[in-house]
């Protein structure tokens, strides 16, 4: 397992979180991120995590609490999880969603969803592995 320490994320952590965003495919940069940071901090129902170990920030992982018109009960969303690629396969993926999950269920949620790109397998397994199960299709349009 993971010697990561997870920890909400700081503004002074936007480079680290920039080129982990980058990672995953979204070209980021550390201005971007102080100002999605900033917006989740003013937000009760967003929650950014990062893991630390080896000295430096391992991954992140981005939360949001929403009441969905089809259940009773508040819904965890995962909008971003990421592991450095240098660190992936250390538990820090694991020792995140772990934390996510308490996360969700402090605040009442019963259910945790999250979307990955049909490109990555390896994300698949990974969540398969701890209990997450593919149900569905996402559609996306292009508002702008």
């Amino acid at each position: 397992m993971s010697a990561a320490r997870v920890r909400p994320s700081r503004e002074e952590d936007a480079e680290a979180l920039a080129s982990l965003m980058t990672q995953l495919g979204y070209p980021s940069d550390a201005s971007q991120l102080r100002m999605r940071l900033q917006r989740a901090a003013g937000n009760p129902d967003v929650r950014v995590l990062v893991a630390e170990g080896e000295g430096r920030i391992l991954g992140l992982i981005a939360l949001m609490l929403f009441h969905a018109f089809v259940h009773d009960r508040p819904h965890g969303y995962i909008t971003s999880l990421v592991v450095d690629e240098s660190a992936r396969g250390s538990g820090a993926g694991s020792t995140l969603l772990a934390a996510g999950e308490a996360w969700f269920k402090q605040r009442g949620a019963d259910k945790a969803t999250l979307t990955s790109h049909l490109r990555r397998e390896a994300a698949h397994r990974f969540y398969e592995r701890r209990g997450y199960e593919f149900n569905g299709r996402r559609y996306v349009k292009n508002l702008a």
